[in-house]
């Protein structure tokens, strides 16, 4: 990358993201404070890691774990510490883009969102090793501040909750005898506890009451469960020019997911014997992948998967009934409804 280059990144990284939704206007200026903070903090004296870093952040994204931590903060609305808030949002998706890195390097990812992945341009290994970076800067930019122990200590829980997460997902792997109950522990781990850790952390930084913060992080459990069905469904149903991967991803990475659990409880013996044929072949085409859709559609996979996710989306909502209603709360309501509602 020239250094003409490395100087538009790093102007093009103090804006805003364009993806965020309209409805968390009420919080652009603190969404736009956290940009200008993953500007600061990702720099570094490498160039390599600069690049790699300004890749991923460039990639798009909906900034979704930083507006939730702003919003909590400002919903409980006692206390606002702009510099530990916004340093917040930008750990939180700092930890999240480390993740995502990591995750292209093991599932050999070579598009998100439409775009190249940072392991598809840099390669494996200084992927890795730039992910690691960016984990570490999260914590070291927290851990600046003595005040923030207990925000350090949610995002470290959280950590270790995606990354086992993560692990018991590849354990059961083209494992089609997996429950629903594993699944729900697998995105709990992987997705939910994450997105309840940011709630968590805005409450904290809003001085809530202990009833506030369990609210806010049963909040964003059930928010989380509901975003990860929904992106499991879109794997199947969505449209590629606007998810940006290929339909049936999920599938042809040996991942089992709620539409295809429900579909091998309910289906005739029959279809599970060819379902069982189609993902037992070494290369799952798109003739596969069709076949495969078409079975779960007709056995109201698909519909039983969105239903799930709606009633997590509503049980979300419901925890937000202890707080005032405002602009804060209608944002993180209408977030709930969004996270269901969504076409990428």
């Amino acid at each position: 990358m020239t250094v003409t280059t490395t100087v538009r990144t790093a102007a093009a990284l103090s804006r805003p993201p364009a993806a965020a939704p309209q409805f968390l206007d009420c919080i652009a200026g603190d969404l736009a404070r956290v940009e200008e903070r993953l500007a600061e903090t990702t720099r570094s004296d490498i160039g390599a890691v600069r690049d790699i870093s300004g890749h991923t952040l460039l990639a798009g994204g909906k900034r979704l774990r930083p507006a939730l931590a702003l919003l909590a903060a400002r919903l409980v609305g006692r206390h606002w510490d702009e510099p530990r808030a916004v340093s917040a949002g930008a750990a939180a998706e700092m930890i999240h883009l480390a993740t995502l890195m990591h995750d292209d390097v093991v599932d050999e990812s070579r598009e998100r969102r439409g775009k190249p992945t940072a392991n598809a341009v840099f390669g494996n290994g200084i992927t890795v090793l730039t992910g690691d970076f960016l984990l570490a800067r999260a914590i070291s930019l927290l851990a600046h501040n003595d005040e923030n122990l207990h925000v350090v200590r949610v995002f470290s829980d959280v950590t270790v909750a995606m990354a086992e997460g993560e692990v018991l997902q590849a354990h059961v792997a083209h494992d089609l005898e997996i429950t629903e109950a594993t699944y729900e522990e697998i995105i709990g781990r992987k997705t939910a506890q994450f997105l309840a850790g940011c709630c968590e952390t805005g409450a904290m930084l809003g001085s809530a009451t202990d009833e506030e913060r369990a609210d806010l992080r049963a909040y964003g459990c059930d928010l989380g469960i509901a975003f990860q069905i929904t992106d499991d469904l879109l794997d199947l149903t969505g449209d590629p020019r606007k998810t940006g991967k290929p339909l049936g991803t999920d599938l042809r990475d040996g991942r089992v997911t709620l539409p295809l659990i429900h579909t091998l409880k309910t289906a005739d013996a029959e279809d599970r014997t060819l379902l069982r044929d189609l993902l037992s072949d070494s290369e799952i085409s798109d003739e596969h992948i069709a076949a495969i859709t078409a079975i779960i559609a007709r056995h109201g996979g698909f519909e039983a998967a969105r239903r799930a996710a709606e009633a997590r989306a509503q049980c979300a909502g419901a925890h937000l009934h202890r707080f005032s209603a405002g602009v804060y709360r209608d944002a993180l309501e209408r977030l709930a409804r969004y996270v269901v509602a969504r076409d990428r």
